[in-house]
């Protein structure tokens, strides 16, 4: 046998694997669409239930909700996927003012025994298999309920009350919000501005604009916001960074916080964190700080303030222009002292900080 013969034979045997590969990947796909109108005004409400795809949310300002639902479902086998495709129904609930959707997957088989396996096997498909993609227009003032699993969430030319549960999916919103309240785990929001909000997020991601009251409770996750009038946070295991914010207050335990600019008040209580502020604006700002092996760095730069620190062991660094210095040890077994200085002219600020180890830098930036 040649050299050029066993190339030769190699080279078909790759051509026939990549044939049998798209064979075997071959998907036969069916859909079907259903659309429905029903009445509605601005203070009406919208409730979504979905899985397995995607919510784009529009506003407009007719009187009336337009609903569309594309169901795509796929398999090797064509009769396979119609099968799935029939199962699949969205239900709606109407009443005066009130729509309600959710997307029902019947049993695959009916009966004592089907009953019986469909309990022990509850997923008797592919959830790839199935897309589920709803496009609503509705009054741009109407309240919006959602629950959605396994898909995205679009909220378009739409500024009323929000409510929304989403599971590994992404959220977009685009316009302006009043009052939000968003639960996400395993996906990512971004949104432009939310006056009035209460976010839950989960193991994702957080781009948000401006807020003028915001309660965060958030883990594991990644988190970018710009400017935020009073925050409530309560954060584990986050990457945190904030361009400007009036007053914060809350918990951080493992995470690392980064702001830019304070107005007028912080008070946190962390573990194991760092948190590091680079702007003091308010001339009578105060900072309470409870932290237990943290590390904290505030550039205290043009502000003027009273210096009060009980420290239990730990690092405490302060710049050489502090006037006013005293120490005092508390408890020397446990090597807890007191600390009080001042710093500047006016001494209109303050700084109290209480804790065990960690380090604490007060920097002139």
């Amino acid at each position: 046998m040649t050299i050029m013969d066993t190339a030769c034979k190699k080279w078909l045997l790759c051509i026939a694997l990549v044939l049998m590969a798209h064979i075997t990947m071959a998907q036969e796909k069916v859909s079907k669409t259903i659309s429905e109108t029903f009445e509605m005004t601005n203070a009406g409400e919208l409730q979504v239930d979905n899985k397995y795809g995607n919510i784009t949310i529009h506003g407009w300002s007719k009187n009336n909700i337009a609903i569309t639902v594309d169901i795509v479902t796929s398999h090797k086998k064509r009769e396979n996927a119609q099968q799935l495709l029939d199962r699949i129904e969205p239900k709606f609930k109407v009443m005066t003012d009130f729509v309600a959707i959710s997307s029902e997957i019947a049993e695959k088989n009916k009966g004592f025994l089907a009953e019986y396996f469909n309990k022990a096997n509850p997923f008797d498909f592919d959830r790839s298999n199935v897309q589920i993609n709803y496009s609503i227009y509705l009054p741009v003032n109407a309240v919006v309920d959602i629950n959605n699993k396994f898909g995205d969430v679009i909220l378009e030319d739409w500024t009323g009350k929000l409510k929304m549960e989403v599971q590994h999916g992404d959220v977009w919103i685009n316009k302006n919000l009043k009052i939000a309240d968003i639960d996400i785990k395993y996906g990512k929001l971004k949104a432009n501005n939310i006056n009035f909000g209460s976010i839950n997020l989960k193991n994702g991601g957080l781009s948000l604009g401006k807020s003028k009251d915001l309660r965060l409770t958030s883990s594991g996750s990644t988190i970018d916001m710009e400017e935020i009038s009073s925050l409530e946070i309560y954060s584990s295991k986050d990457e945190i960074t904030i361009g400007e914010v009036e007053t914060i207050h809350g918990e951080l335990e493992f995470s690392n916080l980064e702001l830019a600019n304070v107005d007028d008040k912080i008070d946190l209580a962390m573990n194991i964190a760092e948190f590091k502020v680079l702007t003091i604006h308010s001339a009578d700002a105060t900072i309470n700080i409870q932290q237990q092996s943290s590390e904290i760095v505030l550039n205290v730069q043009d502000f003027s303030f009273r210096f009060n620190a009980t420290l239990e062991e730990g690092l405490l660094r302060i710049p050489k222009t502090f006037e006013n210095i005293e120490t005092q040890m508390i408890d020397k077994g446990k090597k807890i002292r007191d600390i009080k200085a001042t710093y500047g002219n006016s001494k209109q600020g303050s700084i109290t900080i209480t804790g065990e180890k960690g380090v604490i830098l007060l920097k002139e930036l």
